[in-house]
């Protein structure tokens, strides 16, 4: 029988929204917000750095891509827009492409010109780190005539924001419900952005029960496009005695002023044990 080889190429896509290390290689920060109206002139600048362990040799090439934010909170990209909220025409970064050795960090520059011509509210997108050269890694096969081969490429995207003008960030808690599904109780929640900028929310969900609090969780951090709306679901936690309960949700963003500002929002829900 003849030997041949299986071959799997894998794309890993990471787009950053708190400190992530992959594969050994560190992006820091990993979301960049800026604030045009802070600018003393018509320029905007920043930077972030890229580091790899010592044992590693990396090449990386750089580009940006416009993207915009679905009901679902994801990032959705594409290599160009015409859209004016793009800000992809405005950037300029350096280097566009660098090698990553002995651990050494490696600092880019992304300068923004001509930000007077961004419209009011937000614009934004994404700046792709993408290996040139793909890393093969070899897996173990039962059969000997048989190899498997992964081809593995990286990429990690930077989100870049930039508010400009007059911008309002709004959030709304719109609605909260609580249901049986499969013998588990899941929760639904409802949420929208008034403005022309994103609302970026955490907050925590309490469990409460003849006013004293039962359990208290975190609920996941998220983000609401502009005049958007997003919806999440999740499981309320399990073994809870019968009776009848209260979920109090508090979120909390910041508005365009930089303030804190909380959405709450309570559900009733009953808890039988009987079959």
């Amino acid at each position: 029988m003849k030997d041949f080889t299986v071959t799997t190429f894998i794309l890993l896509v990471l787009f950053f929204q708190t400190n992530f290390a992959f594969a050994a290689v560190r992006v820091m920060p990993t979301l960049i917000e800026l604030n045009a109206n802070k600018s003393r002139g018509n320029y905007l600048t920043t930077a972030f750095s890229v580091q790899a362990d010592k044992g590693e040799t990396i090449r990386f090439k750089l580009y940006p891509e416009y993207f915009t934010i679905t009901d679902s909170g994801k990032m959705s990209s594409a290599p160009s827009s015409n859209n004016a909220d793009n800000l992809i025409p405005y950037a300029r970064f350096v280097p566009n492409e660098f090698t990553l050795k002995d651990g050494k960090p490696q600092l880019v520059r992304v300068t923004f010109t001509d930000i007077k011509k961004l419209p009011d509210g937000e614009s934004r997108m994404v700046m792709f780190i993408e290996d040139v050269k793909a890393k093969e890694v070899l897996l173990p096969s039962g059969n000997k005539n048989v190899s498997t081969k992964l081809i593995v490429k990286t990429r990690l995207g930077i989100p870049i924001y930039v508010d400009r003008g007059r911008f309002v960030k709004v959030g709304r808690f719109d609605d909260l419900q609580i249901q049986k599904e499969n013998h588990n109780l899941v929760y639904k929640m409802s949420l929208s952005a008034g403005g022309n900028s994103k609302v970026r929310y955490h907050g925590k969900a309490q469990i409460i029960k003849d006013k004293k609090l039962i359990k208290e969780f975190e609920m996941n951090s998220n983000t609401i496009r502009a005049n958007g709306v997003f919806e999440e679901r999740g499981i309320l936690p399990q073994n809870l005695e019968e009776g009848e309960y209260i979920m109090k949700v508090i979120l909390t963003y910041k508005n365009e002023k930089g303030e804190s500002k909380n959405l709450i929002k309570e559900a009733q829900f009953s808890v039988t044990n009987s079959i």
